[in-house]
């Protein structure tokens, strides 16, 4: 215990302490608590006691230091505010100093971190400052850099802000600062034009409207691009009337050649202004005087030319006759050339329109007697024969007046062609896939390799890559089979280890870079290509766990799928996470085995290995259907209900779980339900003959004889030997006291498993002997009568 004189000596010096610290003399107050922290350590001898006070003291130097550094940060606030920088960052490091001084680990980081982020934006705000300072110099292109370099540190500084208004500030400095270079450009250009040197004058608006495209958006940006666009496009206007007003002078003299050149000029000019509601008038300024013009000289250009290619295609199968067929494309596109030097108008259009259609009629025509010429050489298996008369049908094809995009018979033939090699692929493809089902591999990645070479003569489609991508799967997959097979997995492993081995090194070389920028890029492209070995390690892992399994080896089979999915997790990249179906090799794998462990009567083992499959994928049907099969077996009939009901939650329309599951009832001898869920099982599988087995079963155990007489006759139907159903339906006429019928059914079993009747073909045979007896009889006595 602390004496009371010691703690009133202690209560004291501490309310001292609190005085100077109220009136923000922080040194002296701190000197208090250190007189106290002495005193504690001198005068307390309880030590739990000691350590308590003396804690308390230190949180409490610890406050005092904090709340310095508040006050010394609005002392530096104060110089930023001032633009006095250095005596700023002199009052940071004070407050640096002090922070150092804290004890506590967690205010003390925080202290600092909360220094370093204001030093750092303080240098931003003065790195701003002297940008400025030399643009008001006029020091426009120094400035500019100056501010760029300031924005990447604000943009480092401010990574999960980058609409901070310190960004948007530093944006707004460099759009001022580039508008001050554009001024003087519009000036410049402004007295080329009013001395008539347009050309000047363009040259100097371009350069001004080049600057303002490097502006950051904003409403300054959008001010000055309207309006040195509007100058530009002003000036074309300019240079377009004088051109038009010569035009209209020499054709008003009939000199209509060189008037046409003029027109033809003002609208070759008026092409190069920008897009804006002032274009489009004044093109269509242009267009209605100059169609007036320039139209019918055209027009009577166009006719003889075009006379002359429509009497190429009136003849008599012109199509056969590549001949005549490409004089009159020649003829019809030198007219197109000309209809579309024409001004805008309806004449044009409907010039353009009519000779596009003869170019359309010409080229279909000729296509159409080609590919009816190929499809008969596929049918006769003539493929090389085939694929160049498709290829003469593409030549014709891209000479029709579209683009090559939106060409849809283009399009159409170089499928055809696609279709024609993937014929003669998919040969190939099924030769390697019988060598490499009789492991082959050799001559297995020799086919599939070339029938890879024969993709390259295809034309580039979604189709295309796919059947690329399908048969490099193929070579891998071969590859993969063949290094199982011969055991050269762990050198094939142990070459991954080593390229990981050089990434890492990689990475670690990517960390030290200093800019921000090339830094994430180097890191971002060496992780993608960690992952992408990642993915081809998972792939041999899966491939060689596959066999493992097939090969009954489940033990190495299952380890190696459990690596693969470990590897997985570590994979980042959207690109190779969770592309190889690891988890859905693996589940079917256990569900293979747990099969095999029912046949072998290990139903707990069977269990184990569905219940893995479930955590592997919770919606797996089998997984379920198959724990409950195993304990119908071990004749734990309530558990193996209710798996089969999570398999019909997953699946309502699963017949064999409502099969088992009716099953599982009849062992409750819950046979109403029992003959409910068999009821389902057929209707969802007319032909499922067990369930119409079980379904005749359940009735029977209710007495319900004649409706269980119907469901063994369908079983029977469905098939005829089908020696139990023959069997019990017998019975079920037994039960009815119909014995001709009861004895031809159970003959008709013993018929078809003779071991069925070892022992009730003698009670047959001595009914049917004392029935004849008994008809003999009768039959005497009915004749005394």
């Amino acid at each position: 215990m602390v004496k009371k004189s010691d703690l009133k000596k202690l209560n004291s010096i501490m309310q001292e302490g609190n005085e100077f610290k109220n009136l923000k003399e922080y040194n002296k107050a701190v000197e208090k608590y250190l007189e106290a922290l002495k005193f504690v350590e001198e005068s307390v001898k309880e030590p739990e006691e000691r350590l308590d006070e003396t804690a308390n003291i230190k949180s409490q130097i610890d406050q005092i230091y904090s709340v310095k550094i508040i006050d010394i940060i609005d002392e530096a606030r104060k110089f930023i505010e001032n633009e006095i920088f250095d005596s700023a960052f002199n009052t940071f490091d004070e407050a640096a100093r002090i922070a150092d001084k804290i004890v506590d680990k967690d205010l003390r980081d925080y202290e600092v971190k909360e220094i370093s982020y204001l030093i750092n934006k303080t240098r931003i705000e003065e790195s701003l400052f002297q940008a400025v300072r030399v643009k008001n110099k006029q020091e426009l292109d120094k400035a500019i850099s100056m501010l760029y370099d300031t924005l990447n540190a604000a943009k480092d500084f401010y990574m999960e802000d980058l609409e901070d208004q310190m960004i948007k500030k530093i944006e707004d400095t460099i759009n001022h600062t580039y508008s001050l270079k554009v001024s003087p450009l519009i000036e410049t250009a402004n007295q080329f034009k009013d001395n008539n040197k347009f050309d000047k004058a363009l040259e100097e608006y371009q350069n001004a409207l080049e600057l303002v495209d490097k502006y950051f958006d904003s409403d300054l940006k959008n001010t000055d691009k309207k309006n040195s666009i509007n100058l530009i496009n002003h000036l074309y206007s300019e240079k377009i009337n004088v051109i038009m007003e010569d035009g209209k002078k020499l054709f008003e003299e009939n000199t209509f050649e060189d008037a046409a050149q003029k027109f033809e000029e003002a609208v070759s000019i008026s092409k190069n202004m920008y897009d804006t509601d002032y274009k489009k008038s004044e093109i269509q300024r242009i267009n209605s005087i100059a169609s007036m013009v320039l139209n019918p000289i055209y027009l009577e250009k166009i006719k003889p030319i075009f006379n002359k290619g429509k009497e190429l295609i009136i003849k008599d199968n012109f199509e056969e006759d590549i001949v005549v067929v490409n004089e009159a494309l020649d003829l019809f596109d030198k007219s197109l050339e000309l209809a579309n030097k024409m001004p805008d108008s309806n004449e044009k259009s409907e010039k353009i329109r009519e000779i596009t259609n003869s170019i359309n009629n010409t080229c279909k025509i000729r296509i159409k007697f080609i590919k009816e010429k190929s499809i008969q050489k596929i049918g006769q298996r003539e493929y090389e024969k085939a694929i160049n008369d498709l290829y003469a049908a593409i030549s014709v094809a891209k000479r029709l007046p579209i683009s090559d995009e939106t060409n849809e018979d283009l399009e159409d033939l170089k499928n055809t062609v696609n279709k024609v090699y993937l014929a003669q692929i998919d040969e190939v493809v099924r030769e390697g896939n019988d060598k490499l089902a009789s492991k082959k591999y050799n001559e297995a990645i020799k086919s599939f390799n070339r029938a890879l070479e024969m993709t390259n003569k295809m034309y580039l489609t979604q189709e295309m890559e796919e059947e690329i991508n399908k048969i490099k799967g193929l070579v891998y997959q071969a590859e993969l089979k063949d290094l199982v097979d011969r055991g050269d997995l762990s050198e094939e492993l142990q070459k991954f280890e080593k390229e990981l081995d050089k990434l890492n090194k990689k990475m670690d070389y990517a960390k030290t870079i200093d800019d921000p920028t090339r830094r994430f890029q180097e890191m971002e492209q060496i992780k993608k290509s960690i992952d992408e070995v990642f993915y081809s390690k998972i792939k041999l892992l899966v491939e060689q766990g596959i066999q493992l399994a097939d090969s009954e080896s489940f033990k190495d089979a299952f380890e190696h799928f459990e690596s693969a999915i470990t590897i997985n997790e570590s994979i980042k990249s959207p690109e190779f996470k969770n592309r190889i179906a690891i988890k859905y090799e693996y589940k079917l794998k256990l569900i293979n085995k747990a099969k095999l462990e029912i046949e072998r009567k290990d139903y707990d083992t069977a269990i184990q290995d569905c219940n893995k499959a479930i955590e592997l994928d919770s919606t797996h049907i089998d997984a379920y259907y198959y724990i409950g099969i195993a304990n119908n077996e071990k004749k734990e009939y309530k558990n193996a209900i209710e798996y089969f009901k999570k398999a019909i939650d997953l699946n309502s329309n699963h017949a064999k779980a409502w099969n088992n599951m009716g099953f599982s009832y009849e062992k409750l001898n819950k046979f109403d339900k029992a003959i409910d869920s068999y009821k389902i099982a057929v209707g969802f599988e007319s032909t499922y003959t067990l369930a119409h087995y079980n379904l005749a079963n359940a009735y029977k155990h209710e007495k319900q004889y004649n409706i269980a007489i119907e469901s063994y006759k369908k079983a029977t139907e469905i098939d005829p030997n089908y020696a139990f159903a023959w069997l019990f339906m017998g019975y079920a006429y037994l039960d009815k006291n119909d014995y001709h019928a009861a004895f031809q059914n159970l003959e008709k079993a013993i018929d078809i498993n003779p071991n069925l009747g070892k022992e009730i073909k003698i009670f047959i045979d001595n009914i049917k002997k004392s029935i004849e007896k008994l008809q003999k009889g009768l039959l005497e006595k009915f004749n005394n009568k």
